[in-house]
């Protein structure tokens, strides 16, 4: 297994420059207090956080700037990094995504399945724009989107003071969904927490904060492996290691509220020519594939996926699976019977 170093942030971030309630400093140092090592900010329409310099390390976290891009209608939510410049407003999806990777941006689709009707006051900002073939990520699993996808009136207060019962596992149609994208196409699965820290009354002049940024913190995390360590002294090369790796779709998603996902590994080799290969590539059909992946913890069971089908089954330890089939082929983990890893795919591409 070739050597790769694990890095774990979270992604999906608003600040007091659009609709968060939590300025830069105090975010981060919340970040570094529980032991993130980056993260990834998107506050609407604007970048003037780049423009005081909040981009790079601070207290031993590396921070990237992007923003959050959506249609006239509120729908169809891109997350646009790695740009230097705000996109226009007005712009329909298929275009401000077009926009974002011709200028050498990195485009994610947020929070894809939104559905909720129950309370007209959250209301659904789901991806509509599938035609579009430009954008290279999609957040499979969205923390504050997933709790207001549970919300009713009944419940509400409940699920705020239990935010760890919130995190379930991503809906089934966006896992589908991502799998049917990736037989055409590398699209890379990501994990947001979708922070804003929003003060909400719940009583007269009484004000509840719906998931500080620390709980958020606490709930989805990224993984991203790197071929080498970057170093605190230069976070341009830093920044742009990272996106490499996640561009590639190098990395995992964890539920952190359910354990400790750190050492978890989902590799490939091929049996004839002894290359391995990394989450995120795609083979041209031909040659059989030892599928393998290593666990966190003996209490996990374990999942080979291929095209939305599970193949294989373990528990703890190694599992490895051999194919030379074409198809989508990752890890989904369960511990405690709740969802707990999803890796990204290795893909073997059929004959074209």
């Amino acid at each position: 297994m070739k050597q790769l170093y694990e890095k774990v942030g979270a992604i999906h971030i608003h600040s007091v420059f659009s609709d968060g309630s939590g300025h830069y400093d105090e975010i981060i140092r919340g970040a570094s207090e529980v032991g993130l090592e980056f993260l990834l900010f998107s506050d609407h329409w604007t970048l003037e956080p780049k423009r005081h310099n909040w981009e790079g390390f601070h207290y031993g976290v590396l921070v990237g700037i992007g923003v959050e891009l959506n249609d006239n209608e509120q729908r169809n939510h891109l997350l646009a990094f790695e740009i230097d410049d705000e996109i226009e407003r007005g712009l329909d999806a298929v275009e401000y995504t077009r926009r974002v990777v011709d200028s050498g941006g990195w485009a994610v689709v947020a929070h894809p399945d939104e559905r909720r009707t129950e309370l007209p006051e959250f209301p659904a900002y789901p991806w509509t724009t599938w035609e579009s073939e430009k954008f290279q990520g999609i957040e499979i699993w969205n923390h504050l989107s997933e709790w207001m996808e549970r919300l009713t009136r009944r419940n509400k207060y409940w699920l705020y003071l239990n935010p760890r019962r919130s995190v379930i596992e991503p809906t089934l149609w966006t896992l589908k969904k991502w799998d049917e994208l990736n037989l055409k196409r590398r699209v890379v699965g990501i994990g947001g927490v979708d922070a804003h820290a929003h003060h909400y009354p719940i009583w007269q002049n009484v004000n509840a904060t719906i998931f500080p940024y620390k709980v958020a913190f606490r709930s989805i995390h990224v993984h991203v492996l790197l071929e080498q360590l970057p170093e605190m002294q230069d976070a341009d090369a830093a920044l742009s290691q990272l996106f490499k790796a996640l561009r590639a779709g190098r990395l995992y998603i964890s539920n952190r509220y359910v354990g400790q996902a750190k050492g978890f590994r989902f590799w490939a080799e091929d049996t004839e020519t002894v290359t391995e290969y990394q989450m995120g590539d795609r083979i041209k059909a031909g040659s059989m594939l030892i599928f393998r992946s290593i666990l966190p913890d003996d209490a996990s069971h374990a999942y080979i996926i291929k095209d939305s089908v599970p193949v294989y089954k373990w528990r703890g330890g190694e599992g490895n699976f051999a194919s030379d089939e074409p198809g989508v082929y990752r890890v989904e983990v369960r511990r405690k019977r709740r969802a707990f890893i999803y890796s990204n795919p290795i893909v073997i591409e059929a004959d074209s």
